[in-house]
């Protein structure tokens, strides 16, 4: 018989969320990669291959981070399909959930850890559909939870052994998700230049993080530059980002695509998830198709040919040349990405399926209302004490410069809020509960 006890253990709490999400992976798993899971898929081939038969600059290796197609490759290595490897992203979510909610308890109580857990489980539908597929963001997510159950205890006392093992930590959310390599540079230049100015120690812990994370990511930029040449290379997919955010064309939005636009690319969006007509919603989005590949067919053909290096200095080059000359449109596209990214709208699409019109209504209203409570979460902070709370402090930093980042390139959906989800659900929760126990206290 399960007693009490074990009914309170943190884990026995998100057990329920570790077999909602076995379900969801049994139900909606296909044994077969799917979108970005076809490249994930590939490079752990190829990395079991030694990349004999695909040169590193003709694979996928550096279009995604490196850790999690190796980690693919280990289980594939040793015989799992594809949807047993599915099957891991309901053990890292549980795992996250399960360190997310021991962080959050000390700081709120156990009632209010329980809802804020559960919250953050159920916050974004899309997290069961990206989550029964090859994706890493339930990966990124088991980390970012236990770098901010780790790092509570490392701003209270600063150890060799905290910094260390926060820093290997971060280090693998980079090689999971590459654009938080950036996030901690300007985080720790923020550190840099805040102790420079107010020999503050908060300031000293984070530029040591992100310092000890730089050293622990020499390997991997060592490796780039043995296969690039070029210094200080994260990634080949910055320059399509860049390069649809930068793009004059009113029809695009800022919004991501492909450069191998074509019919059969955007068939996936065509499915029941839609609530529409298929053929009306086809005969509608094949319009906007055809125009974006239009606008796009002569630049994109003469990328043909190019490796991944060639490919993304040629987009990194044109993206430049568009901002120039087009400054204003640059403006504008960045304030649409920012919607897409925070709140869902809009899309150059007519209707981009799994998004219906009722669940695009009720998609925007969730993420404005918790845009609204972020927002009055950082007026309330900032009102307060900031270096009084110096992990709250850093945990802001890490929203806004990744939030600020994220928001320059091009986004097509707001999965890419999916990583930062336990930043954004643990900073709410705890501003607003000190908030609350203050107004208590003082009447």
């Amino acid at each position: 018989m399960i007693s009490k006890r074990h009914l309170l253990n943190p884990w026995g709490i998100t057990l329920p969320l570790f077999l909602l999400f076995l379900l969801d992976v049994f139900l909606l798993g296909k044994n077969v990669p799917l979108s970005d899971g076809i490249r994930y898929w590939i490079t752990a081939s190829d990395i079991l291959d030694g990349f004999r038969t695909t040169p590193v600059l003709e694979g996928y290796l550096l279009y995604n981070g490196p850790f999690y197609p190796l980690l693919l490759a280990f289980f594939k290595g040793i015989g799992f399909s594809v949807k047993a490897c599915i099957y891991l992203n309901a053990i890292f979510l549980y795992v996250g959930f399960t360190f997310f909610l021991k962080t959050i308890i000390p700081l709120v109580g156990l009632k209010k850890g329980i809802l804020a857990t559960y919250l953050l489980a159920m916050i974004d539908p899309f997290l069961f559909y990206w989550g029964a597929k090859l994706y890493s963001e339930p990966l990124a997510i088991l980390f970012i939870c236990l770098i901010l159950y780790h790092s509570v205890s490392y701003f209270k006392e600063a150890t060799s052994k905290r910094v260390l093992g926060i820093a290997v930590l971060i280090t693998l959310l980079i090689l999971t998700r590459v654009i938080f390599a950036y996030v901690i540079l300007v985080v720790t230049l923020i550190g840099l230049i805040g102790y420079f100015i107010h020999k503050n120690n908060f300031y000293k812990k984070i530029t040591k993080l992100g310092a000890f994370t730089m050293l622990f990511c020499l390997p991997y930029l060592a490796f780039t530059y043995s296969v690039t040449n070029k210094i200080f290379y994260w990634s080949g997919n910055g320059g399509l980002l860049l390069y649809w955010t930068s793009s004059p064309y009113e029809s695009d939005m800022g919004e991501w695509h492909t450069l191998q636009i074509n019919h059969d690319h955007f068939a996936a969006r065509y499915n029941s998830f839609s609530g529409l007509d298929s053929l009306y919603l086809r005969n509608v989005n094949d319009i906007i198709i055809d125009k974006i590949n239009s606008n796009h067919l002569d630049f994109a053909k003469s990328l043909e040919g190019k490796n991944i290096l060639e490919y993304d200095d040629a987009l990194k080059s044109k993206a430049i040349e568009n901002i120039k000359d087009h400054p204003l449109k640059f403006i504008k596209n960045w304030t649409l990405n920012t919607g897409r990214f925070l709140v869902g709208i809009p899309h150059a699409m007519y209707h981009k399926p799994p998004f219906s019109p009722l669940f695009t209504l009720l998609n925007t209203m969730k993420s404005a209302f918790l845009l609204c409570f972020l927002l009055i979460g950082i007026i309330l902070f900032l009102r307060g004490s900031v270096i009084g709370n110096p992990f709250l402090f850093w945990v802001l930093l890490l929203l806004v410069v990744y939030l600020g980042g994220q928001s320059i390139l091009a986004v097509q959906s707001q999965r890419f809020l999916l990583p930062i989800y336990p930043l954004i659900i643990f900073f709410i929760t705890v501003v607003l509960n000190n908030s609350i126990t203050l107004k208590k206290n003082n009447p």
